[in-house]
């Protein structure tokens, strides 16, 4: 969706975020139960600096999310741009101030410019009433059940529901250039950053390694990115309490893999791919 408007002209990746808006973003009343509250921002200069091009590349130096940090504060960690870790805020920031830019939130954007053209019906960053008749929930490691999330603040980067039939249209999209033109689709593809890091997250997050180096393994504009016999492949993971998921699809070779799973178990068997 953030690439159509850079495609339409509306957003540049590489203006500073806060230029889009009339005043800092800390100085907006929150409205939602804690993401668009930007407070803590307001002795931070470093977050001046954030581009949407960051954001999606996972450079913007926030946090996955902030009380990841030992007091729950949001702050930028690193000057932006300069190295990868995966953030959700820094996704969830993005979508905050398009928002207040385009005045329109962030459910009525993904409707207008993927889920209807796609005729994802059963896609939705909201609890919608249809879904209680017909849903999925989450297990833990010992096989329990989770209760089930229906959190309706959207969040670009947690609480998209969604069914295996909508995210193979959205995935046939991305293969065929439903969406994007190819010139748009191939910089979404295009490594922003290469990925040196042990692990995504935790204490090795921050320790480099080669182990990646044969595959090129890095990140592009919302999407991991690698090489591969089938060419270039460009993936995406999704974890959650009770739900682990991965999508990779080879855009030379016109194929993809989407894997959907409802179990804390999954993990072991997604390595493999």
């Amino acid at each position: 969706m953030v690439m159509i408007l850079v495609q339409n002209g509306i957003l540049d990746l590489d203006k500073p975020l806060q230029d889009y808006l009339p005043k800092p973003i800390y100085e907006y009343k929150p409205t939602k139960k804690w993401h668009d509250n930007y407070q803590d921002l307001k002795r931070d200069t470093l977050y001046q600096k954030i581009t949407a091009r960051m954001c999606l590349d996972h450079t913007s130096g926030f946090p996955n999310w902030r009380w990841y940090e030992s007091d729950e504060k949001l702050r930028v960690n690193f000057t932006p741009g300069s190295r990868y870790s995966y953030s959700g805020e820094g996704l969830v920031y993005l979508q905050v101030v398009l928002e207040y830019y385009l005045n329109k939130p962030l459910e009525e954007m993904m409707q207008e410019n993927i889920f209807n053209p796609l005729k994802m019906k059963n896609s939705s960053y909201k609890w919608k009433p249809k879904f209680e008749k017909d849903y999925c929930v989450g297990h833990n490691s010992k096989g329990e059940l989770y209760e089930k999330d229906k959190d309706n603040d959207a969040r670009s980067a947690s609480t998209l529901e969604t069914t295996l039939n909508d995210y193979t249209l959205f995935t046939k999209a991305l293969l065929t250039n439903q969406l994007l033109n190819p010139i748009t689709t191939k910089e979404m593809f295009t490594q922003q950053i290469k990925i040196k890091s042990i692990k995504q997250f935790g204490p090795l997050s921050t320790k480099e390694s080669n182990a990646n180096d044969g595959i090129n393994l890095g990140y592009g504009l919302g999407w991991g990115v690698l090489q591969s016999p089938y060419g270039p492949g460009v993936f995406k993971e999704g974890y959650g309490s009770g739900f682990q998921h991965y999508s990779i699809i080879y855009p030379q070779a016109g194929i993809g893999i989407i894997i959907l799973s409802n179990s804390d178990n999954a993990g072991g068997f997604l390595k493999n791919y």
